[in-house]
């Protein structure tokens, strides 16, 4: 729930047109170098463009690491997974699948692993495993990385000749998929993946499953932003958004995690009301001296923080009590896997400018600590909750990032 802007964005390769991407490709694509684009680089091992696409991610899908330990301790440090993936590989490659390799490779970014020694790295595996295949790796934390799909919308929209795939036939092998640990098997480290095929709307399956033929319950995302409302009543119990705004002069505390849409909902819905906002004004102080002004001015405003506990609230409740206005309490709630989703959307959605930058993890694990429940006997008139709605969007790009699984 992002607000809207007219303030251009920074041009994204996945905007291009085709056919001027196609043709700055082709030499490359030709000769198997490796084109880069500054977040995502690819290259082409003489693969050919099909309807039919076998998909892998690359780490703890094809190969591991020689060394035994979690992470390369350099280039070198690989192994082909199984033994018989690469007969496998071939087989479907033999039937006319193409063979495309997604790779989340962000060390390169980070400074832990070498960009030409990857590339020599992903080269070595394709030989490995005996076919032709495209590779694309992204190093970047923007809609390029899994499971954002901009590898695959790039290889659907540039690299495959114009060739729609077949998803009846398609899939995509990836080991990061959210399961449990079980028997001499580790808990996998994250689900992106899973998502990554979820976004794309592919068939999934695990490496332990396609290659070794073994059962898996693969356990469904613990939220779903594609489920999230489009339209409809922004406050909870109400049939339209009339009862948002109020005529008289009043103050409105909301209660959210970071990244639950707070600033945005000031936008949509009460932008003619002062906002009140520590990461703007830097401090309680300033907040507290911002809200008296306002109501001396008979003006609504909205204290726009994320007010967790009842000492936090109670300090602007006593300034509205100061001035005699009533006070309304407006809580975010939602799970708290859905306030990663929108606090990383603000990293990796790069088609519109946001009211507030990413916070990371650790303080939205700290508003759920600290949470106490609004109650009407601190001084509210009323408690609303708010409806996490959809929109509205920037263009297009927005409204798919929004919808799509971007935290993993």
């Amino acid at each position: 729930m992002k607000r809207r802007s007219s303030q251009k964005t920074s041009e994204n390769p996945l905007s291009k047109p085709s056919k001027k991407i196609q043709e700055e490709t082709k030499e490359s694509n030709s000769d198997q170098a490796w084109r880069d684009l500054g977040s995502v680089m690819f290259c082409n091992f003489s693969s050919s463009p099909s309807d039919k696409v076998l998909g892998f991610d690359m780490d703890t899908t094809l190969i591991t690491t020689k060394s035994g330990k979690t992470f390369p301790t350099n280039s070198d440090d690989w192994k082909i997974l199984y033994p018989k993936i690469p007969e496998i590989v071939q087989k479907y490659s033999n039937d006319g699948f193409r063979i495309v390799i997604f790779t989340n490779q962000k060390g390169i970014k980070e400074g832990h692993q070498d960009k030409t020694g990857m590339q020599g790295k992903i080269k070595n595996v394709v030989e490995a495993l005996g076919v032709n295949a495209l590779a694309m790796a992204a190093y970047g934390d923007d809609e390029f990385r899994k499971p954002c799909t901009g590898m695959w919308d790039y290889f659907t929209k540039n690299l495959n000749g114009g060739i729609n795939v077949d998803f009846s036939v398609s899939k995509y092998i990836g080991d990061a998929a959210g399961r449990p640990a079980s028997g001499s098997r580790k808990k996998d480290f994250n689900d992106t993946d899973l998502k990554y095929a979820l976004n794309i709307g592919i068939p999934f399956e695990t490496p332990e499953k396609f290659f070794l033929g073994e059962r898996e319950n693969i356990p469904q995302p613990g939220i779903d932003p594609r489920n999230i409302k489009k339209s409809g009543a922004a406050l909870k119990g109400e049939s339209d958004n009339s009862n948002i705004a109020k005529s008289n002069t009043e103050a409105i505390i909301f209660v959210g995690s970071p990244g639950s849409g707070k600033s945005t909902f000031w936008k949509n819905y009460l932008s003619n009301y002062t906002r009140v906002n520590n990461d703007t004004l830097k401090s309680k102080e300033k907040c507290l001296k911002t809200m008296r002004a306002s109501l001396q001015n008979n003006k609504s405003c909205v204290i726009d923080n994320t007010n967790p506990t009842t000492i936090v609230r109670a300090e602007y409740i006593a300034v509205a009590k100061e001035f005699n206005i009533p006070v309304r309490c407006f809580i975010f709630r939602m799970p708290k896997d859905m306030a990663f989703h929108l606090d990383t959307l603000r990293r990796v959605n790069k088609h519109r400018n946001h009211l507030s930058g990413r916070v990371g993890s650790m303080p939205i694990h700290k508003f759920y600590k600290d949470f106490n429940e609004p109650n009407l006997k601190e001084g509210f008139e009323e408690i609303k909750e708010v409806e996490l709605v959809g929109g509205p969007f920037d263009n297009a790009d927005d409204e798919k990032l929004f919808y799509s699984f971007v935290y993993s």
